[in-house]
């Protein structure tokens, strides 16, 4: 009698931890499924910058959805010259900046930590934002609040 409630509970937990197993490798299709629309448009922006513009080499991806779906890259040239591009899936029109034509991201991220220094920068990113590129700062203060900032991407300036 205690052999058979043994081999029950035995028989139990085997199909627990079957089913347990079952339900991990499930929710990592589900989520490597879910994040597979990004990584789609980001080998899109990568084709299209490599074959259309005179980006070369990828450095950095990005991506910001601020009402208008937005993929950017910082990427160089032959020449090691340093350009952002930006593409809009939706509209599929697309932008090409010379870096020395605006700031980078290191340049927010300092400007961005010398106002707020309590904060943590959890990312920065640059995208399309009415009609213009802009860099977006997302951070997180002390009791765990975020904040989100857009600075110009041709001037730095903090936009209202």
């Amino acid at each position: 009698m205690i052999q058979d409630d043994t081999k029950q509970t035995f028989k139990f937990l085997a199909w627990v931890f079957i089913i347990l197993i079952f339900l991990y490798f499930a929710f990592i299709v589900i989520f490597y499924k879910a994040g597979n629309p990004e990584r789609s448009e980001t080998r899109e922006l990568n084709k299209i910058a490599i074959e259309k513009t005179p980006i070369k080499y990828t450095e950095k991806n990005y991506h910001l959805n601020r009402g208008v779906n937005s993929y950017a890259l910082k990427g160089l040239t032959k020449n090691h010259r340093t350009y952002y591009f930006i593409y809009l899936p939706g509209s599929k029109k697309a932008y090409l900046y010379s870096a020395n034509k605006g700031v980078n991201e290191g340049l927010i991220r300092n400007k961005y930590s010398a106002k707020e220094p309590n904060e943590r920068i959890t990312e920065v990113n640059l995208g399309w934002y009415k009609n213009k590129p802009v860099w977006e700062v997302s951070s997180k203060n002390i009791v765990g609040e975020y904040h989100y900032q857009l600075y110009n991407f041709k001037n730095g300036k903090l936009i209202g």
